[in-house]
């Protein structure tokens, strides 16, 4: 998002083909990818002089909900249940909401050409699940004859694909993306960046502060690990009238960002 748990789960975050095609760039190599996806943000214990990051570091978030003394910040998170999170000035949140149930299924950050998707998971007790996880996702994701390459980040090991897709002319090229993922207590926050912010330094620089300063609730239920944490749109949240050729755009409290639900 290897093998040592044999499982197929799309709780996982494990991409399909068809899902990578949207956003697809012009062919490149992937080492042309992993050279220009190097960590950009905040500086890692590597860049500081030190080892490299270990995979889940948390050093400055995303944090637990027991780390944190107010986790709406004084309003400037969102409550989405199993997360609260906060934008940044002009960067749109986008929110998929299943019809039947109404229950939150999705949130896509979407900073001018580059995108984040922020998922949180139920994890063991005793371990993380990452390294787990990114095994198995590089696995999928080779399987569909996609480049994929470990690298450090600013939350540790991450992983870096380059997927076949077909471009709106018609020509072949790649969707490049990044997978990070960070261990918390019984928890695991996935992150996947897309668009100009995988491939090219600093431009996910934005982003990747949004998924530092998530805050995680795991709740103290039973889960199996590997399952979605049940998420929710932020009460206060209304959706406005619909305007032709348009999202479903909501009212939101003051403070928060800008959401646009998607059907």
């Amino acid at each position: 998002m290897f093998g040592r748990r044999k499982r197929n789960d799309d709780s996982s975050g494990s991409p399909t083909a068809d899902e990578a095609v949207e956003g697809a760039t012009e062919p490149t190599e992937l080492d042309e990818v992993a050279d220009a996806a190097e960590p950009v943000g905040a500086a890692s214990p590597a860049a500081a002089g030190g080892a490299a990051a270990p995979s889940g570091w948390r050093v400055d978030g995303p944090f637990d909900i027991t780390e944190v003394d107010d986790p709406s910040d004084g309003g400037r998170r969102l409550d989405l249940g199993g997360m609260w999170l906060a934008g940044q000035p002009g960067v749109e949140l986008q929110v998929q909401v299943d019809q039947e149930s109404g229950s939150l299924e999705g949130v896509q950050f979407l900073d001018g050409e580059s995108g984040l998707e922020v998922r949180p998971f139920a994890a063991p007790r005793s371990s993380g699940i990452w390294a787990e996880v990114r095994e198995e996702l590089a696995a999928s994701l080779r399987a569909q004859e996609a480049m994929t390459e470990e690298g450090d980040g600013p939350f540790g090991t991450e992983l870096r694909a380059a997927i076949p897709a077909t471009l709106p002319d018609g020509s072949p090229g790649f969707q490049p993306l990044r997978f990070v993922g960070v261990d918390g207590p019984r928890w695991f926050l996935r992150g996947v960046i897309s668009g100009r912010g995988a491939v090219e330094l600093g431009a996910a620089a934005v982003l990747e502060a949004i998924f530092r300063d998530v805050v995680v609730v795991r709740g103290k239920d039973p889960m199996a690990p590997r399952d979605p944490l049940a998420l929710r749109l932020p009460a206060g949240a209304v959706q406005a009238p619909e305007e032709p050729g348009a999202g479903d755009p909501l009212e939101l409290p003051e403070r928060g960002p800008e959401i646009t639900e998607i059907r």
